[in-house]
């Protein structure tokens, strides 16, 4: 368009050729008119000369019309060419402008991503830690009964060597009692190591799950029991329990560590704020096959409930009821990216205030291949 409006139309050009050729056509004849008047004085030849004199120079006046109607034409393209270009230019310039407010954009998501990333991960860590420290403290009982009987021990059997040394005599019963302490001694240090060594066993277990996302096949029931053992530390010093009504044998080719993060943040999440104000809470969780290729997990406590108006946001990141009071509001928000993004499953919750706070959740059992993996799913 541009080179168009940049050079004179054609037709504008032959315009101009034909009426200047039509000049020369009506002057030519003006003047073999006047020729032949001066030498024939033929009236009629005259008439017709001044008539085609008259029909050219209308035809010619609309041919100036017209070439003043194309060149008025020519100027308003001109115009809007003008015009076009500076919007062209606007444009490239705001376009630019939002190029670069894209870019800006695109930089501060990135590190509010890695921002709640990192926060994820702390808050990850955060609950390991306080699964050490549960575990840490309950190891005191077992190994502290195992040092007392092994110290008691200890005793009696220097005696019996004192005994022994001396030469005096050792009566039938001295020696039984010696070995019924033994005996006792050796049951109790084994009760007790043997719980000990459960504890760190399913501790070792649920560390390495939570930090490795590995996936494997495991029984669901033995899973629960092993986080759960570890978050009894949480409920000991309470009046609260925990109920557990699945069954054996229900197996699933999935991600155990999402599964015991989820199951962590929930009885957290009930300590925390379903419990507030309630000196004996129940929670209890329930799983049972759904289909061939699902089961349905529910987690639910009577604690105080969540209102309507907050029930549509506890998934979200960051948000609490107890800001600054231990709540960092991610456990809900990592529960649910955990059972959507990793196990590829549904959650739902329900409930009322007052009437506690039930979770429905539906997990394949065999979780999808695609699903997210590695330390970022925390943050997906």
């Amino acid at each position: 368009m541009a080179d168009t409006i940049d050079r004179p139309p054609e037709d504008v050009e032959s315009l101009r050729a034909e009426i200047a050729r039509l000049n020369k056509v009506v002057q030519a004849l003006v003047n073999r008119a006047e020729r032949n008047m001066s030498e024939r004085s033929d009236f009629g030849l005259f008439q017709t000369t001044i008539l085609l004199e008259d029909r050219v120079r209308e035809r010619t006046r609309e041919l100036e019309a017209a070439l003043r109607e194309n060149e008025k034409i020519t100027r308003d393209l001109q115009r809007a060419k003008q015009q076009m270009e500076r919007e062209i230019e606007e444009r490239k310039r705001a376009h630019a402008a939002l190029e670069r407010e894209k870019e800006a954009q695109r930089v501060l998501i990135r590190k509010l991503e890695q921002a709640m990333t990192q926060l994820v991960q702390t808050e990850k860590l955060a609950s390991l830690g306080s699964l050490v420290a549960g575990v840490a403290h309950e190891l005191n009982t077992p190994l502290g009964n195992s040092l007392t009987v092994a110290s008691t021990l200890k005793e009696h059997v220097r005696e019996f060597v004192r005994q022994l040394e001396t030469g005096d005599a050792l009566r039938r019963n001295a020696l039984l009692d010696f070995v019924a302490h033994c005996r006792d001694a050796a049951a109790l240090v084994e009760k007790n190591s043997r719980r000990a060594a459960d504890l760190i066993g399913n501790f070792k277990q649920v560390a390495v799950d939570q930090t490795s996302m590995r996936r494997r096949s495991f029984d669901l029931r033995q899973a629960l029991d092993e986080v759960l053992s570890m978050l009894q530390p949480k409920l000991k010093h309470t009046r609260h329990r925990l109920e557990i009504a699945v069954e054996r044998g229900i197996v699933l080719d999935s991600f155990p560590g999402p599964l015991e993060q989820i199951v962590t943040n929930l009885v957290t999440n009930s300590l925390l704020h379903g419990f507030e104000g309630i000196e004996a809470g129940v929670i209890r969780i329930e799983a049972a096959p759904a289909s061939d290729d699902r089961i349905a997990l529910t987690y639910a406590d009577n604690g105080v409930g969540i209102p309507e108006a907050l029930a549509k946001r506890v998934f979200d990141p960051f948000f609490t009821t107890k800001l600054g009071g231990g709540g960092s509001g991610l456990g809900l928000y990592i529960v649910f990216n955990l059972v959507t993004a990793v196990l590829g499953g549904t959650i739902a919750l329900s409930g009322s205030p007052g009437q506690g706070a039930r979770f429905d959740m539906l997990l394949p059992r065999v979780a999808p291949q695609t699903a997210t993996t590695g330390e970022e799913s925390y943050a997906t």
